[in-house]
Parts: structure tokens; C-alpha cells; sequence
């Protein structure tokens, strides 16, 4: 395994600043948040520039990092049928800056239905438009990944079973997020016990409370037992990034950015 940050901790910067911050903290790689955010930009989109991605590759060969991942999050089960449309076209657009740019794997999430869509007809939804995206990644050798999310329609263990049975066909993967599993009080080692072979990559983020009433502390503030489940990934045999997605200044902590960057980073030191 090795260090990552997710570059939502640094959305104040040009992506090539961010990635040359993030190199001289020590990490071994950037992911890339292409999701508009309450509280984040995205640093990239499906309307980055040619030349803007260029830049991007040509940073991160100058600083030794490599991209492991592309965040394209984007509601995938709204109830207008356009809307649903647009989202699965972003995630195209998403697949196609990943090949462009060299980045293996992109994930995404479904995103919360209204309350008078059924969640039946928001499931349907939802998995069509992974068979659609993920078969679009196999045309591009981008493999697609799904993140559970608290709060929407797929955001738990059980949900990530469900899918697998529904499409069995389907080679779609995990992007596994602890946090979100702990403040809806599910295990998260579930995730690697039952599915570690299906896990594409790792989120490092932290949680605290029970849902609705939760937050998201710096790493090590929160309730996640980080070195249990590194051991469990390591046990069947994941060996890819720890990716840091540091969201905690979203719920009140105020932390400089050498607290963030270099104090996540002393973390997953202690991890690896």
C-alpha cells in the first residue's frame, strides 16, 4: 500500500500547485476530485482544457506522483430522465480525462432520490446507469468503481451485495470509504471480510456520530479502528493507495494546510 491525497484538501489550489504541494509532503500519489462540492471546487471536470491536462501529466511525472483514481461523483438518480442523462454523460466525460490522463480508475455514487421517487424505480435507475458507465470504461481500459455514501439510496454493505447479484455480469469495483459506514453504524471491516476482493481503492477519512447527527474529524479524532482494517486489506492482499480525502473543515475543524497535508500524512506513516 502507499500514501495518497485526495485533492479536495487542497481545492484552493491550481492543480498543478496541488499536486506539487502534494508531492513535497511525501506522498506517493494524488486522486482527483472532479465533484462540485458545497465547500470544494473540483480540480478537474470533462471540460478541462487539452491543454490544462497536459499540464496535469506533466506535473505529476516532474514530482514523481502517480494518479491512482478520479472522483466523478455526480446524483445519478434524479427523477427527470434528462438529468440522469447528464449524469451518466458526465461520468463519460469523467472516463475519458481518466484515459487521457493515465489515471486506471474512476468511481462514482448514486446520489440521494426525492421523496416521491420509489426507491425500487431509484435502484433500477441507479444500476442501469453502472452497467452503462461501466461498460463505457471497458471501451476506454478504465475500470469503474462505486462508493457507498450516508445519506443515499446506495450506501451500505448490503446494498454493495445487492448490486453484485443484481449484475452479475458487470465487472464494477469498490471505492471503500470506512467513514461513511461507521456513522450509519455499520462495521466497516464488513467491507474487506466480505468483499476485499472487489476493493479498487481506499478513502482515509475519518467518522463520528450516528447519522444524521455526524461529522467527518481529522484522521484519528474519530471512531474508525484505521490499523484493523489495514490489517484486514492487507490480509487479502490489497496493495493499493490509502488515499487521504480530508473534508473535516466542512463540519467546524479549522486546520492550516501543513496541519492538513503533513498531519494526515504522519498518519498513514504510522499505517503503512
Amino acid at each position: 500500500m502507499y500514501s495518497c491525497f485526495h485533492s479536495v484538501g487542497l481545492h484552493q489550489l491550481p492543480p498543478t500547485k496541488m499536486v506539487e504541494r502534494v508531492a513535497r509532503a511525501g506522498y506517493s500519489a494524488v486522486e482527483l476530485n472532479a465533484e462540485t462540492l458545497p465547500f470544494a471546487k473540483p480540480h478537474v471536470t470533462p471540460e478541462t482544457s487539452v491543454q490544462d491536462r497536459a499540464a496535469i501529466v506533466d506535473a505529476c511525472k516532474a514530482n514523481a506522483i502517480r494518479i491512482p483514481a478520479l472522483g466523478a461523483k455526480m446524483n445519478m438518480v434524479d427523477e427527470n430522465p434528462s438529468m440522469r442523462e447528464h449524469a451518466i454523460g458526465f461520468v463519460n466525460g469523467c472516463i475519458d480525462l481518466a484515459a487521457d490522463i493515465n489515471v486506471p480508475f474512476v468511481h462514482i455514487l448514486s446520489g440521494k432520490p426525492s421523496s416521491s421517487v420509489d426507491r425500487e424505480d431509484a435502484w433500477r435507475w441507479f444500476a442501469d446507469a453502472v452497467q452503462t458507465v461501466t461498460e463505457y470504461g471497458q471501451t476506454k481500459g478504465i475500470e469503474l468503481g462505486i462508493e457507498a455514501i450516508v445519506g443515499q439510496l446506495f450506501r451500505s454493505v448490503d446494498d454493495f451485495h445487492r448490486l453484485y447479484a443484481d449484475l452479475p455480469s458487470v465487472p464494477f469495483w469498490i471505492n471503500f470509504d470506512p467513514s461513511h459506514f461507521i456513522v450509519q453504524d455499520e462495521e466497516p471491516r464488513r467491507v474487506p471480510d466480505e468483499l476485499g476482493d472487489k476493493i479498487r481503492h481506499v478513502h482515509l477519512k475519518d467518522g463520528k456520530g450516528h447519522f444524521p447527527e455526524f461529522s467527518f474529524p481529522p484522521l484519528g479524532q474519530g471512531d474508525i479502528d484505521f490499523a484493523d482494517l489495514v490489517q484486514r486489506l492487507r490480509g487479502v492482499g490489497y496493495d493499493g493507495a490509502l488515499s487521504v480525502e480530508y473534508e473535516a473543515q466542512a463540519f467546524g475543524y479549522e486546520l492550516s494546510e501543513e496541519e492538513i497535508v503533513e498531519g494526515e500524512k504522519a498518519f498513514v506513516d504510522k499505517l503503512l
